[in-house]
């Protein structure tokens, strides 16, 4: 356990920057405080409207690629996969697949449900989408990072229209993660991709509950009911997604009625307004971990003291409690603690700034380092990101900041062109991180693992855990993963998050899953 102790100078650098936190406004503005204002029909037509805060620039919405839990909230709703995810549990259920069957974790056999219509008039939903929509994400010339995910198949076989096999070079009791509604798994047509080429991502066409009608990316997205969903049409007839960066703005657009649901806020002093105002909280807690990566490349980052003297320099928790003690927590792992495999069983990395320099002295950097952070113009520098170069700062390791757009940040991130960067990838079984961090498959461009990270040992290990179908060996096994992980520390846990959309009292059916997901299907307005 980390020891979340701040010392005076550094309490002076919190109290600091909450006293600049605590001027710059929050406060409710006269007569906004509206928490039961009506909405939810367009005039005269009787149906429903729910209109959400969008909170960053749109990236579009092609699954081979996508990015983002902004972005990823709208292909959820516009898409499908075999399988998907209950919201309240996280349990696998069956999505375009109505049943499944394996005896041995290798071979597995879905049968498709009948009668699914695509969206737009692209007809009805067959094994041949899912063949295509697999078979895209594995082609080097769609370049997706989420190609690793299939390294393990052997074949993608459609034997008929309505049954699909999968047979895999090892057992994975996991695969059917693989094919859930997230990333590679949600299903695409072909004829719809090949209509609009490289623009699919601002077309986007699927079989799920609301599909794409406007997508403006300085503006707005609109979603409208998919009418022939194979569940039955949505209680609410359209979704307006308002693009609105600025969380004060956002909060006042809510008190005034002018949205009903804010997807996300990040300013305490907004959840504090909301809250006291009326507001329905709706609420996900530690719901996915932050990571400082370290691009192992780098001549100073692959040395692991440098790595381990950082995690000593930075009490995160602290941070947390500063700042944002209601949205965020000092992590301590790359799993959050509810997740199947968590070990308590690894190196602590207690806040100790004198073994921070003692660690840089042994790696031969006693005068001290200058190391940049890549990072998105549109959050900018964070009160979190500052107090963190502070910390580092006093310890000898000057932290720059390398700002750009959110499009070129999430290009340079996935090739891995950064020194530092951070990365939070919502996930419900512990193979989508250990895997996609850790597995040499999946180093950048390819896929997710931005630290280059490779370590022999633990890529058998990681595809050892996939095959163990004993769930006591594999328990064994993840330990000994986040173990070595936490040891030499590629990535560094930073933050544990709580996600908040706040709505109005009449907005119901609002649950964030653990990919920080909505499924609007589940929405309505009372």
């Amino acid at each position: 356990m980390r020891t979340w102790k701040l010392g005076f100078t550094c309490f002076l650098i919190v109290m600091m920057f909450l006293t600049g936190c605590e001027t710059s406004g929050g406060s409710t503005p006269e007569g906004t405080q509206n928490a039961g204002a009506s909405s939810g029909e367009a005039a005269g037509s009787g149906e429903k409207v729910l209109k959400v805060r969008f909170y960053d620039d749109p990236a579009g919405f092609d699954p081979a690629n996508i990015f983002r839990i902004e972005n990823e909230n709208i292909a959820f709703n516009i898409f499908s996969g075999l399988t998907t995810y209950d919201s309240k549990t996280g349990a696998i259920i069956p999505d375009l697949a109505e049943s499944w069957e394996t005896s041995d974790n290798q071979t597995w056999k879905f049968q498709l449900r009948k009668g699914v219509k695509w969206q737009k008039g692209y007809g009805e939903f067959t094994s041949a989408d899912v063949l295509y929509s697999y078979n895209r994400i594995l082609d080097p010339a769609t370049a997706s990072p989420y190609a690793a995910e299939f390294n393990n198949v052997e074949s993608f076989e459609a034997p008929d229209a309505h049954t699909f096999v999968v047979k895999l070079k090892k057992p994975d009791g996991n695969f059917l993660h693989q094919v859930a509604n997230y990333h590679q798994g949600q299903i695409v047509k072909k004829e719809a991709v090949e209509e609009f080429g490289d623009k699919i991502r601002w077309n986007p066409v699927g079989t799920g509950p609301y599909a794409a009608e406007k997508i403006d990316p300085t503006s707005e997205i609109v979603l409208v009911r998919h009418e022939e969903y194979y569940k039955g049409p949505a209680p609410i007839s359209k979704l307006v997604f308002s693009i609105m960066k600025d969380d004060a703005t956002a909060t006042i657009a809510l008190q005034n009625g002018e949205i009903d649901l804010l997807m996300r806020t990040n300013r305490e002093e907004n959840l504090d307004t909301l809250e006291k105002a009326g507001f329905k909280m709706n609420r996900v807690d530690n719901y996915a971990v932050s990571l400082k990566v370290f691009n192992l490349e780098h001549p100073i980052l692959s040395n692991p003291k440098v790595r381990q003297a950082w995690a000593h320099a930075v009490d995160f928790q602290a941070i947390a409690e500063g700042v944002t003690p209601n949205l965020q927590m000092g992590a301590a792992n790359l799993m959050p603690e509810w997740m199947e495999g968590y070990s308590k069983n690894v190196p602590v990395y207690e806040y100790n700034p004198e073994k921070a320099k003692q660690l840089l002295q042994a790696a031969g950097y006693a005068n001290g380092i200058k190391i940049k952070n890549l990072a998105t113009s549109a959050t900018g520098v964070t009160d979190q990101m500052q107090l963190e170069q502070e910390y580092l700062k006093a310890v000898g390791i000057e932290l720059e900041f390398e700002l750009v757009d959110t499009p070129t940040f999430n290009q340079k991130r996935n090739r891995g062109e950064f020194e530092t960067a951070t990365r939070l990838l919502p996930a419900v079984n512990p193979d989508m991180i250990l895997f996609s961090f850790l597995h040499p498959d999946n180093i950048s461009p390819k896929g997710l693992n931005g630290a280059r990270y490779n370590n022999p040992e633990v890529t058998g290990k990681l595809e050892a855990v996939r095959a163990e179908i004993d769930p006591e060996k594999r328990k064994v096994l993840y330990e000994e993963i986040q173990k070595i992980a936490m040891t030499e520390l590629p990535y560094l846990p930073t933050f544990g998050g709580n996600v908040f959309w706040p709505s109005k009292p009449n907005i119901d059916g609002v649950v964030i899953n653990k990919l920080a997901q909505v499924n609007f299907y589940e929405v309505d307005i009372k």
